[in-house]
C-alpha cells in the first residue's frame, strides 16, 4: 500500500475556490474510476487548511496526476502558496473502523 498526503494553507478568501476546485477533481475521478485507490480531501472548518490524501492498493503511477483537473489544482496551489506543493509519502500507524 502507498499512502501520500498534501498539506497546504490557503487565505480565507480564496478556501471557497480551491473547495469548488477539488469538487471538479473528485468529479474527474470518479468518471474515470480508477481502481485499487482511496483518494480524500479535508478542510478545515471553515478555514483555509487543507489536507489531501491519495491511498493506492499497490504502489504505481498516481492516476490523479493524470487528470486535467488535479493539474489545475496543482498550478493554483503552486501560485498560491508561491511554490509547488508536492505529496509527502506518509505510513498508517493505526486505524480503527467499527
Amino acid at each position: 500500500m502507498s499512502l501520500q498526503m498534501v498539506r497546504f494553507r490557503t487565505d480565507n478568501g480564496t478556501a471557497a475556490e480551491f473547495r469548488s476546485h477539488l469538487v471538479r477533481v473528485f468529479a474527474a475521478l470518479r468518471t474515470a474510476s480508477p481502481q485499487g485507490v482511496v483518494c480524500t480531501a479535508y478542510a478545515s472548518e471553515p478555514g483555509p487548511d487543507f489536507i489531501l490524501a491519495l491511498e493506492m492498493e499497490e504502489p504505481a503511477e498516481n492516476p490523479v496526476a493524470g487528470l486535467p483537473q488535479a493539474a489545475q489544482l496543482r498550478d493554483r496551489i503552486g501560485r498560491t502558496v508561491g511554490a509547488p506543493v508536492l505529496p509527502g509519502p506518509f505510513t498508517v500507524v493505526g486505524s480503527y473502523d467499527s
